[in-house]
Formats: structure tokens, C-alpha cells, sequence
């Protein structure tokens, strides 16, 4: 009997020993009594526009701040019944549940017998996540919880725990302490609460997921009704209203994620992300680190609030329609590949694929189970579409769903004005502004102006051939439009975007110096260094080709970009600066060949690839840049330049496999370049751009030369002063043809009826005008609909 007595109180001995270890601090996981106490004034970090607007807070997890007499005795009957009913007898420690829970768990073998800890235990868990120990890792996590409760309850009243408690947990779908899960499901303050309605947040509780009231509302509702009945049986609510109350439905008044990311989420998280950065740097008086979730700072942006506004509805406009053109082009086409291998390719890559194929079922029945139709909800440009779809068919819409990102910029400071990093952030987290992507003919100025460097002049000309380079695996470079022959300036090559004269220009140019250069103008992603560099195959981010084509717009000297240009700390004190726009790093390029290659860049948007931008805007003032368009249409591109504004956007799907169907509908002068138009008619129209550049009308030099030109300018070194009409205008189409055209017409000058052509211009002015006013009617609509969420929100927070 002693032996049998012995051997059963080694382990309780044990056990005894280990709690005593882990009280004495033996594992280093107990938090001092300061730190415990510092937990209750979590001070939110605040985000202002350009124009010191509010437009974001920076918490714990994206937590709306609760204060303490939100939580009304409604809801704190419902938490204690639930999960702790002797919440108010003991010390942070119920030693009778947790004896209960041993008892029947270790000893009776029984499931489901309750967790044993209190809601002060949960609080402690919430506040310091377990670790992870060589052995016994539960337990001792479990000992850890019990010592800081207990401590917690030494502190703290029992009122300032149930109010911690309630701000630090998660009710699921990103809605973090009990102020923002009212707001999600019931939009409600957490004191407007009713009875039910605090019932199913607490519910939630037990498994966020399975018990989400908008995902799974009858086994929320079963939940919701224990809640109740727990509430009857500790004696808060009376039988009567506890039959009437289990009769009624959830009524949920959800309120979408989108809205609870607020304001221009994309840029909220990249300040984030940039103020991680700076913090490095910046040092508290005691000398520990600025923390954005809990030091009240004030975070001054240079976000410009109407310009973002402004480009939201531009993007979401302009999207919709590039959608229904993109899914249209390919009716009757194999969009998703030959015999549909791209879809193919995702289902066996899909996780539920690859768990039926490990639990033994055949490659055949798997795909049954992508067969079976459900209700789903899709996003689409147009919203949120609800409808019965298989598996197959999600992956479909997923597949060929268009993407973009749109990011403005001052080139004079590297202030950032607008950034939109993707179609909706409560659905697509990543950012396509500092995604690496292949940039096709975009990456052209920076070889352009490496070649100038190198003493070439922008009416140097090169032959346009099919050229085959044997050192390079035999390579043949071609033009989008398939057009050759003759021979083009340099300008007119980049203005039109010609790839094989771009080829031989990169090499007079040299691929390593070339690098260099874009090293120079703030590219930072690894380039190759093959011949294809020239045609973007490298993958570069939004991020850097903006940053790249400001520091050109620059001219002299160039400035990374940036978004925060001040923070205050909670006391006013300034204790970080932004003062690059007065130390902005000379480029190391000649003043004048970066002009030239401006100008060469303006031909771009008067003649080349970019002209649709005058015809589509009203835009009085000119612009350089240069559109990419990467192999099969996959990636859309265009960035536009004026002294005072760089934006440049993109367009594309997630899988590069996944393209427009031809040229004419996929190019980024199609895809992007109206999105970057636009915002800078609106630019424009609100006074934000002066624009102080004058660019030359032309080079000295024509575009194009035959044969027999080019011979006589290489003999002469200069142009034949007529230019002979040897080739037909049915000889060359597109691009090429364009340019003969526009020499015969120099040659036939004042031959037009001038008038008409006057009458002819102010017509379609005319058009612009109304067009453009319209659109900014429509841009003044949309902010006061965004005045309006924030003001909500700040009252909400």
C-alpha cells in the first residue's frame, strides 16, 4: 500500500517540482511586473495624407481601440457564463475546473471535459504566445499562463482584465478584440450589443473559423444558443427570454474586410514597411525601438488624398472594361492553353488535389471532386459574384482575372503621391507595385541613354533587319509589328519601340554599362546580362521603374522614392525628418544626353507607341515616357512623365501563361497607358502639374532612310535635303508606313484645306473638354463617398 502510495505522488511530486520551476523563471518565459503593467495603455499609431487628413490607425493586429466602459454587463454575463462562471471567486487560477479537467482527461480517459483555463489564463496566452521547449512543451506553456494570470490578477481588477481580454482576442476573419467583431457582424458599437448578439461573438470564441457566423451560420446559431443556455443556467437571463432568444436568427449586419481596411490599404502597409525600416535609426529617449502599434506616433505622408481618390476610380473604371475586352478577344480561342494545360497544370498543383491523391484515390477520382458544383463567391471587377461553380470553375476565374497596380510620384523630392498596389486588399494581399515582373520595352530609355553616354546621338541610324546572333544561341530578335527594312534613327526606334535596331544599339552600347546604369537610376532587382535585357526580360518591380523614369524626369540629380515625410511622437516632438529633396544625390550621366533622351522619350508619346495619351485625354502639356508590352501580351506597361508627376502602371494576370489574345488588345499603350492618361488629365486640370519642359519639335534628322538615303548620308554625313518618294505607301504598313507617310505629308505642306482641318480640331476638342469634365463631376462624387467612410471610421476608432 506505502509502494502503490509512493509511486502514485512521484508524479504529483513531479509535476509540483516543474510548476515551482517555471514560477522561479527557470525557462525565462515570466514578463516582469513592469512589462505586465505597460500592457494596458496600447496607444494607436495615426497615418495623415499630404493634406494632414486621417486616413489609417496602426494596432495590434488591426484592432480598433475598445475602451473599458464599451463592455456592457450583456456581454460580460455571456463571456463569464461560457468560458469562466467562477471568473469572479478565483485568483486567475480555477484549481476546481483545472482538478476537473485532470481527473476526467488523464485518469476517466474522457474527451471533451474542457480546457480549465480561465478567461485571466487566455488573456495571458493571448498577450505572450506559447513557445515551443525541448520537452514537455505543453505543460510547462501551460504552468507559464497559470503564473502569469496570477499575476495578471495582482495587477489588474477584474473590470480592466474582461476589458483586456476583449481587446486582444480574435473573433476570425482578421477581426481583432470585440470592438472590431462588432463592427464586422453587426456593425455596432460594442455598448449597442444585444443580448443575442453578444451570445454569437462570444460563441465564436471556442474555433473562430468553425463557428463564423457568415461562413457556417446554423453551427453559429447552435453555438450562439449554448451561450444562452449557459447564460440561463448561472442565472443572467430568465428562462422566458432564453426560449424567446434561441427562436430568433443570427441577423448579421456584415460588414466586408474591404471596408475594414479603410483607406488606400496598399500604401498603409508599404509606410509600414518603410517606417520598420526607419525605426533602425530612431531611438526613445531610454533607448529602446519606436513600436507603430503601440507609441501613439504621428505619421505624416505625402499621399495626396484627391489624386488617390481620383486613380481608385480611374483603375476600377478602366478594369472593368479591359476585363469584358480581354474574356471577348479570346471567344472561340483556347485562352487556358491547348487542351486546356494550364488548367490542368493548377489542379495538380492544388492542395485538395494532392491530399486525395495521398489518401489513395486515383488521378480520375480526384478530378471528380473538382467537378462537383457549391455555392461560391467570386471577385470580379464589378463586385462580388455568388453562384454554384465546381472547383474547376474557380480556378478558371482565378486564372484569367486581370491585375494592376498604378503608383505616382514627384520627381523633384521622390515623394510618392498615389499608390494603388493591386485590384481590392481584402482579396489579394500581395503588391503589384513591388512585384517583380518583366518589363519588355520599358527597360529601353535606360539602354538608350547608357548608348548616349557612349557618345551615340539620337539620329544615328541602324538598319532594321532580322538579324540572327550565332554567339547567342542563335537568336533572333523581332519586331512586335513584324515590319523591317530601310533604316531608322535612333529616336524613331525607341519612339516606335523597334527591337531589332534596340538590339544593335545595346550592344554600341555594352551590356555590362548598361547595368550599370539602371544600377545608377535606383533598380535594385538582379539583371541579366544577355542581349534580351533590352526587351525587359528581366524581372523588375513598378516600384523601381518609377523610380528610375523620376530621376530622369530630374534631369540633374535624383531622389528614391519615399512616402513618410515627418513623425511626431505622442508628445509632439519631431523625431524624424524627411530633408532628401535638400541632399538629392547628383546622377552620374551628362546633363545633356538625359535631355536628349527626354526629347527622344516625348517622340514617344507625339508619334510612337504612347499617342493614343492626346487623343484619349485632354492633357495641354507634353509628356515623355515609354509603354512595355512583354512577350504574347502577358504584361502591359506604360509610365508617363512630366517635371512635376511620374505615374506609371501595369496590367496583367498572375500567371504569365495567361495573356491577351493579340496586340491590338493587349500592348500597354492599351492596357495601362489610359489609367496613367487620365490621372494626369486630372493632374493637369487641378493645377498640379507647371510644366516648365519645352521639348525641340524634332530632331535635325528624319525617321527613316531607304537604302539609297542612307548611302548618301554616309557618304555626305548629313540627310538628302528632299527625301525621294521610292517607296509605296502599300509597301509598308503600321509603324513604318506611318513614318513615310508623315515625311510625304512635310513635303505636301499647305496642300490641306486648313480650315477644315481647324474646324476639325476644335470639334474634337471639343469632345475631350466635355469628356474630361464629366469625368472630374464624377471624381468629386467619389471623394465625398470616401469623406464619408472615413469620417465613419474615425468615429468607429
Amino acid at each position: 500500500m506505502i509502494r502503490l502510495l509512493i509511486v502514485g505522488l512521484i508524479p504529483v511530486f513531479c509535476i509540483l517540482c516543474l510548476y515551482t520551476l517555471v514560477g522561479l523563471n527557470t525557462f525565462n518565459n515570466i514578463p516582469t511586473n513592469n512589462s505586465l503593467k505597460n500592457i494596458s495603455n496600447p496607444i494607436a499609431s495615426e497615418l495623415f495624407s499630404s493634406d494632414d487628413k486621417l486616413i489609417g490607425r496602426y494596432y495590434i493586429e488591426n484592432r480598433i481601440h475598445l475602451k473599458e466602459e464599451e463592455l456592457n454587463d450583456i456581454y460580460k454575463n455571456a463571456l463569464i457564463a461560457i468560458e469562466d462562471h467562477r471568473y469572479y471567486d478565483h485568483n486567475g487560477v480555477d484549481y476546481k475546473s483545472l482538478f476537473r479537467v485532470i481527473f476526467k482527461t488523464i485518469l476517466l480517459q474522457k474527451d471533451a471535459s474542457g480546457g480549465g483555463s480561465t478567461i485571466t489564463q487566455q488573456l495571458a496566452k493571448n498577450l505572450y504566445p506559447r513557445k515551443k521547449h525541448i520537452f514537455i512543451s505543453t505543460i510547462i506553456n501551460k504552468f507559464r499562463e497559470m503564473h502569469i494570470a496570477k499575476k495578471l490578477e495582482k495587477i489588474y481588477s477584474k473590470s480592466e482584465i474582461l476589458w483586456l481580454y476583449s481587446s486582444t482576442v480574435s473573433f476570425g476573419e482578421n477581426a481583432f478584440g470585440l470592438a472590431s467583431a462588432s463592427k464586422r457582424f453587426f456593425n455596432k458599437k460594442p455598448s449597442e450589443l444585444l443580448i443575442e448578439e453578444a451570445a454569437t461573438l462570444v460563441g465564436i470564441l471556442k474555433a473562430t473559423t468553425y463557428y463564423s457566423p457568415r461562413k457556417y451560420p446554423d453551427r453559429a446559431k447552435a453555438r450562439r444558443d449554448l451561450v444562452l443556455f449557459q447564460m440561463h443556467k448561472h442565472g443572467y437571463i430568465s428562462e422566458q427570454a432564453y426560449n424567446d432568444l434561441k427562436k430568433s436568427s443570427l441577423n448579421l449586419n456584415y460588414q466586408s474586410k474591404d471596408n475594414a481596411y479603410g483607406f488606400a490599404p496598399y500604401f498603409h502597409q508599404h509606410v509600414r514597411k518603410e517606417f520598420s525600416k526607419l525605426s533602425n535609426t530612431l531611438r526613445k529617449p531610454d533607448g529602446s525601438k519606436y513600436n507603430i502599434y503601440h507609441d501613439g506616433l504621428k505619421i505624416y505622408s505625402s499621399l495626396d488624398y484627391d489624386m488617390q481618390v481620383a486613380a481608385q476610380k480611374i483603375v476600377r473604371d478602366h478594369m472593368t472594361q479591359l476585363q469584358d475586352i480581354f474574356e471577348q478577344s479570346w471567344s472561340g480561342g483556347r485562352m487556358y492553353g491547348r487542351n486546356n494545360k494550364i488548367i490542368d497544370d493548377k489542379i495538380i498543383k492544388h492542395p485538395a488535389y494532392k491530399k486525395l491523391r495521398e489518401k489513395g484515390q486515383s488521378g480520375k477520382e480526384a478530378l471528380k471532386n473538382f467537378n462537383i458544383e457549391s455555392e461560391q463567391s467570386f471577385w470580379t471587377w464589378k463586385g462580388i459574384e455568388t453562384k454554384k461553380a465546381t472547383r474547376i470553375d474557380s480556378i478558371k476565374h482565378a486564372l484569367k482575372l486581370l491585375h494592376t497596380g498604378l503608383l505616382a510620384s514627384n520627381p523633384k523630392t521622390g515623394e510618392i503621391k498615389v499608390w494603388l498596389g493591386g485590384n481590392d486588399y481584402s482579396e489579394f494581399q500581395y503588391d503589384n507595385i513591388t512585384e517583380g515582373r518583366q518589363v519588355g520595352s520599358l527597360f529601353k530609355p535606360i539602354v538608350y541613354l547608357t548608348a548616349l553616354e557612349q557618345e551615340k546621338t539620337p539620329c544615328d541610324f541602324y538598319k532594321n533587319e532580322l538579324k540572327t546572333y550565332e554567339d547567342y544561341d542563335d537568336w533572333t530578335p523581332k519586331n512586335a509589328s513584324d515590319e523591317y527594312g530601310g533604316y531608322l534613327s535612333m529616336k524613331a526606334a525607341l519612339a516606335h519601340s523597334v527591337n531589332t535596331v534596340s538590339v544593335q544599339v545595346l550592344f554600341d552600347a555594352g551590356i555590362d554599362d548598361v547595368v550599370n546604369t539602371a544600377k545608377s537610376l535606383g533598380v535594385t532587382s538582379r539583371l541579366a546580362k544577355v542581349p534580351s535585357i533590352v526587351l525587359g526580360t528581366s524581372d523588375v518591380s513598378l516600384y523601381e521603374m518609377v523610380q528610375a523614369y523620376a530621376k530622369i524626369s530630374n534631369s540633374e540629380s535624383g531622389n528614391g522614392l519615399h512616402s513618410i515625410k515627418r513623425i511626431e511622437d505622442i508628445d509632439g516632438n519631431i523625431i524624424y525628418e524627411n530633408k532628401n529633396d535638400s541632399i538629392a544625390e547628383p546622377l552620374p550621366f551628362d546633363n545633356n544626353n538625359v535631355k536628349e533622351l527626354k526629347e527622344m522619350m516625348t517622340a514617344v508619346t507625339r508619334e510612337g507607341t504612347a499617342s493614343r495619351l492626346y487623343s484619349l485625354f485632354d492633357i495641354p502639356f507634353p509628356v515623355f515616357g515609354k509603354t512595355g508590352t512583354t512577350q504574347r501580351q502577358s504584361d502591359g506597361w506604360f509610365i508617363g512623365c512630366t517635371d512635376e508627376l511620374v505615374i506609371g502602371s501595369w496590367v496583367g494576370t498572375k500567371d504569365r501563361r495567361m495573356h491577351f489574345r493579340n496586340i491590338g488588345t493587349g500592348s500597354g499603350g492599351r492596357t495601362a497607358l489610359p489609367m496613367v492618361g487620365a490621372l494626369l488629365e486630372y493632374a493637369g486640370i487641378k493645377g498640379l502639374i507647371n510644366y516648365t519642359y519645352k521639348p525641340s519639335e524634332k530632331f535635325d534628322c528624319p525617321d527613316f532612310l531607304n537604302d539609297e538615303e542612307y548611302a548618301y548620308y554616309q557618304e555626305n554625313k548629313k540627310t538628302p535635303e528632299v527625301i525621294d518618294e521610292v517607296v509605296s505607301e502599300s509597301e509598308y504598313g503600321g509603324w513604318l508606313g506611318k513614318i513615310l507617310r508623315g515625311n510625304k505629308k512635310k513635303k505636301r505642306k499647305g496642300t490641306l484645306n486648313e480650315q477644315y482641318e481647324e474646324r476639325k480640331i476644335k470639334k474634337a476638342l471639343d469632345k475631350l473638354k466635355k469628356e474630361r469634365n464629366a469625368r472630374m463631376a464624377e471624381y468629386e462624387i467619389e471623394m465625398k463617398e470616401w469623406e464619408k467612410k472615413l469620417q465613419a471610421l474615425r468615429e468607429s476608432q
